[in-house]
C-alpha cells in the first residue's frame, strides 16, 4: 500500500519493514473480518520471515498456511503474460527464495491448476480444517 517511494522486500532494509508492515495490516484486517464472521484468505508471496507473522498473528484462528509453488518456467510465463511486472533476476530470486519455504501446512505445485481449482481446493482445506 506504500506507494512512495515503495520499496520491494529484496531492496534492503525498508523494503523489508514495508513487507513486515504490510503483513501486519493484513493480520489485523483479516481479524476483523474473521470476528464479523467472513472466511478469510490471504493470497501473499511471503518469506520464511513473513510465513513466521502470519502463523503467530493469526494462531488464535488456526489458520493454514498453504504454498502454492508452480514450476519457475511456468512463473517466467505467467510474469510475461500478465505484462513484466518482474525483470527476470527478481522472479529467479523470489522462485528460489519461495523453494527454500519451509514450515506450511500444505504445498501445491499450481502449474497446470486453474484458478477456480486452487479455489475448490482451499474451500476444501478449509471446510477440513473446520
Amino acid at each position: 500500500m506504500v506507494v512512495q517511494p515503495h520499496k520491494a522486500p529484496w531492496e534492503g532494509h525498508d523494503g523489508r519493514q514495508q513487507q513486515r508492515l504490510g503483513v501486519q495490516n493484513t493480520c489485523m484486517l483479516a481479524t476483523n473480518f474473521v470476528q464479523a464472521g467472513f472466511d478469510v484468505v490471504i493470497v501473499d508471496v511471503v518469506s520464511q520471515e513473513t510465513a513466521t507473522m502470519y502463523r503467530q498473528e493469526l494462531m488464535q484462528y488456526r489458520a493454514k498456511l498453504v504454498l502454492l509453488l508452480p514450476t519457475l518456467t511456468e512463473i517466467e510465463q505467467r510474469n510475461r503474460v500478465r505484462g513484466p511486472r518482474l525483470k527476470a533476476e527478481e522472479v529467479a530470486y523470489l522462485y528460489a527464495q519461495q523453494s527454500q519455504l519451509v514450515g506450511f501446512d500444505e504445498q501445491l505445485d499450481n502449474t497446470h491448476v486453474s484458478a477456480d481449482v486452487v479455489a475448490e481446493y482451499l474451500i476444501h482445506l478449509t471446510e477440513e480444517h473446520w
